[in-house]
């Protein structure tokens, strides 16, 4: 069973939660590095797009 229960916040023996960057460690254990990198390459690829739009509409091009 994973700690953070998909969450993403690590539950420690007292109940306090400690916030973890990225994905739950045992979900992560669960996946291959190649879906581990077409992940990654997913959010770049949304990431630049939303660059692209953002500098489009400050440049007055994008309604």
């Amino acid at each position: 069973m994973c700690a953070c229960n998909g969450t993403g916040v690590i539950r420690n023996d007292i109940g306090m939660g400690m916030y973890q960057f990225g994905s739950c460690i045992c979900e992560a254990a669960n996946i291959t590095p190649e879906e581990v990198d077409r992940r990654r390459q997913e959010v770049i690829e949304r990431l630049k797009e939303t660059y692209r739009l953002q500098m489009l509409e400050k440049a007055g091009e994008v309604a």
